[in-house]
C-alpha cells in the first residue's frame, strides 16, 4: 500500500528580474543572474555567441522570445515526476543541487510560491491534493503531513519558546481536543528528548543540533501519516548529523509514519533509509531498494553519484566523476536531459525523453539500460575520464 502517490508531476517558475532579486539562495541566484543576462540581451537585440547544442537552440530561443515579450523566462524545475512512497518507508530522494528536490517538497506541501505553476498529480491516501481546495488542504498540513525544512530557524517563530511552538503544533492538529493535544505535546518532546532548558528558550539560544530535535517534535506533536524532509541535516556537522539521523530513523520507525528524505548525503540515506529515488533535470531516473542500489547500480547517473563517494573500508578505491555540467533548467527536455553527460547518448536518446520503467527489479529512465545496467561504476566511467 502507497501512502503517496505522484504521477506525471511538472513544475516551472516564471522568472523575472524581480522575483530573482528576491532569492536568498546565492547559488540559484547566480545561476538566474546568468540566464537574465542573456534573455536581456536578446530582448535588446545583441548577437549571441552560443546558445548551445543546435538540438535544444528552439528550446532557449522559445525562452528568451517569452521574455522578450512578457518580461519573464520559465524555469523548469519538476518535468514529469512518477514517485510512490510505500506505507512506513523511509526514502531518500537524491540529486545534486539543482534538481529539483526542494520544489518537489513544496509540492507535496502544496506551498510553492505565487509564481510557481504546478500540473499532474499528488495522491495521500488516494487523495489527490492538486484538486482540493486550500481550506481542505491547511486542515491536511495539520493533521496530516509534517515538515522539517532545510534551515529550522528559518520557519521557527524567533518570538515564541520552543514549547510554545510544539504545543501550538499539537493543538491545531488536535482541533479541540486539549486533552489530546497535550498527550501529543507531551509524547513528542519526550521522543525528541528535548529538556526543559530547550523547552523554556527561544530558538535563537539553540545549537544546530538542538534546533533540529525542536524541528522534530514541532513535526511529530500532529502525528502526521507522512513526514517531508528537506535537506533535515544541512549545515551541521557529519558526527552530529549522524546521530540526529538514528534519532529520526527510530522515531519514524516507533511512530510508524511514512518519511520522505530530501538529501545530498547519499552516504547518511544508506543507513537509514528503506529506498531511494534518484533525481535529475526534474525527473526521476532510478528508484529501488536502497541497499541493491547501492551495490549495483543501473542507471548511468546513479553509477556516478555511487562511484564518487569514498570507501573508508577501501582507502585505495578510485574516485570517479561526472564530467560536463546538467543542461540549463530554462529548458523543458523532450529528450533524455543526461544525453550532454553521457558517454553513450546517441540520436535515440535525442528523440524523446526515457520513461521510468521496471526493469530488473527496479525503476529506471535510460533508453540504453540494457547495454549499462551490469557494468560497475568504475569500468562504465573511467574509459571516459581524464587520466
Amino acid at each position: 500500500m502507497h501512502t503517496l502517490k505522484i504521477s506525471n508531476l511538472e513544475v516551472f517558475y516564471k522568472v523575472s528580474r524581480y522575483s530573482a532579486a528576491h532569492l536568498k539562495e546565492q547559488e540559484s541566484a547566480e545561476e538566474l543572474a546568468r540566464y537574465l543576462t542573456v534573455a536581456e540581451g536578446y530582448a535588446a537585440g545583441a548577437k549571441k555567441s552560443r546558445l548551445g547544442p543546435e538540438a535544444i537552440q528552439d528550446h532557449i530561443l522559445n525562452e528568451l522570445e517569452l521574455y522578450k515579450q512578457m518580461g519573464y523566462f520559465r524555469l523548469y524545475a519538476l518535468n514529469g515526476i512518477e514517485m510512490s512512497v510505500k506505507k512506513g518507508r523511509i526514502l531518500a530522494c537524491v540529486g545534486e543541487s539543482g534538481c529539483g528536490k526542494s520544489t518537489l517538497a513544496l509540492s507535496i506541501l502544496r506551498i510553492l510560491p505565487i509564481n510557481a505553476e504546478a500540473h499532474g498529480k499528488i495522491e495521500l491516501d488516494g487523495v489527490n491534493l492538486m484538486e482540493i481546495p486550500e481550506e481542505i488542504m491547511l486542515k491536511i498540513r495539520a493533521t496530516k503531513l509534517g515538515y522539517i525544512g532545510q534551515g529550522s530557524y528559518t520557519y521557527l517563530n524567533p518570538l515564541m519558546t520552543n514549547a510554545f511552538q510544539v504545543l501550538e503544533s499539537a493543538i491545531v492538529a488536535a482541533g479541540r481536543d486539549m486533552d489530546e493535544a497535550f498527550k501529543s505535546f507531551i509524547k513528542a518532546i519526550r521522543e525528541a528528548n528535548l529538556d526543559t532548558r530547550v523547552l523554556l528558550s527561544f530558538p535563537r539560544r539553540l545549537s544546530g543540533g538542538e534546533i533540529r530535535r525542536v524541528a522534530f517534535a514541532l513535526a511529530l506533536a500532529k502525528n502526521p501519516e507522512l513526514l517531508v524532509c528537506d535537506e533535515p541535516f544541512r549545515n551541521i556537522d557529519v558526527y552530529l548529523a549522524k546521530q540526529l539521523a538514528y534519532v529520526l530513523k527510530e522515531l519514524i520507525e516507533r511512530l510508524n509514519i511514512t518519511a520522505i528524505i530530501f538529501t545530498h548525503n547519499l552516504s547518511l540515506m544508506a543507513e537509514i533509509a528503506d529506498d531511494i529515488a534518484v533525481m535529475y533535470h526534474g525527473i526521476i531516473v532510478e528508484m529501488g531498494d536502497i541497499v541493491s542500489v547501492f551495490k549495483k547500480p543501473y542507471h548511468p547517473y546513479t553509477k556516478g553519484l555511487i562511484g564518487a563517494l569514498p570507501d573508508p573500508r577501501n582507502p585505495k578505491k578510485k574516485i570517479i566523476y561526472i564530467p560536463g555540467e546538467p543542461l540549463p533548467r530554462m529548458i523543458k527536455p523532450k529528450f533524455c536531459p543526461f544525453f550532454n553527460r553521457c558517454p553513450l547518448a546517441d540520436e535515440e536518446c535525442m528523440e524523446k525523453k526515457p520513461d521510468l520503467r521496471e526493469f530488473e527489479g527496479r525503476l529506471v529512465a535510460c533508453q540504453k539500460i540494457e547495454e549499462v545496467w551490469e557494468k560497475e561504476p568504475i569500468d562504465f566511467w573511467s574509459p571516459h575520464l581524464d587520466p
